[in-house]
């Protein structure tokens, strides 16, 4: 540290709103690394610090931290568009054992 009060970056990030810019960072990265060690995925971790000056000539800096995880993909789904535009699970193109089963008992009881 340089002069009285004066600080460095390191500094500023951790003696911010007495750490509580350090403890947000630190938790967001957290998160971050549970999510890429459960997904294989990536992500980022964002720290932004825009500064202004205010009415009275001081330094203002209202940082934001931002974490972008990757998301568990959920699985895919195979579906088959009917000719009303409805989605479904049984391939129209493809006969139903079950209606063709059920198909031939009613034949054979009517015989």
């Amino acid at each position: 540290m340089g002069q009285q009060g004066e600080l460095n970056f390191l500094e500023f990030f951790q003696k911010f709103r007495r750490g509580e810019l350090l403890r947000r960072a630190d938790d967001q990265m957290e998160e971050l690394m549970q999510a890429i060690r459960e997904t294989g995925g990536k992500g980022t971790l964002t720290i932004e610090l825009p500064f202004s000056v205010n009415k009275a000539g001081q330094i203002e800096c209202v940082p934001v931290v931002k974490m972008k995880a990757p998301n568990k993909p959920i699985g895919t789904g195979i579906y088959y568009v009917t000719d009303e535009g409805r989605l479904t699970t049984r391939d129209p193109d493809q006969l139903d054992m079950m209606d063709e089963f059920q198909s031939r008992r009613e034949t054979e009881a009517a015989e």
